[in-house]
């Protein structure tokens, strides 16, 4: 028994965490960790009835969530006052290139007829 818990001690060394830790680690509670570990797309290694999280899998876990919060925040952040997504800025730098456009086309027609 005394030899499990030493291979329990050098794995949790060589950047392993148990539940406790882990959670505290990316700070959610570790009840929520324990149940949904698996939901959260949170990758763990069991050994025995240890379950152990690498630090590199907790920290792919928190660039996600951040990603995820970025990208929510990029999609509320576009609109503002009076401002609509048809006829934002770069919408209407395109919108007035092409009716330049245009009136250069007319006036060659013009001027070859």
């Amino acid at each position: 028994m005394s030899a499990a818990k030493r291979k329990t001690v050098a794995i949790e060394s060589r950047g392993s965490l148990r539940y406790a830790a882990a959670a505290a680690y990316i700070g959610i509670a570790e009840g929520t960790l324990r149940n949904q570990h698996e939901t959260l797309g949170i990758r763990s290694l069991k050994i025995g009835r240890v379950r152990c999280f690498r630090i590199e899998d907790l920290d792919d876990f928190i660039a996600r969530k951040i990603l995820e919060t970025e990208r929510k925040q990029l999609r509320k952040k576009r609109r503002g006052r009076g401002e609509s997504l048809l006829f934002s800025p770069d919408f209407s730098f395109w919108l007035v290139i092409a009716a330049l456009l245009l009136v250069v086309l007319v006036r060659l027609s013009f001027l070859t007829a």
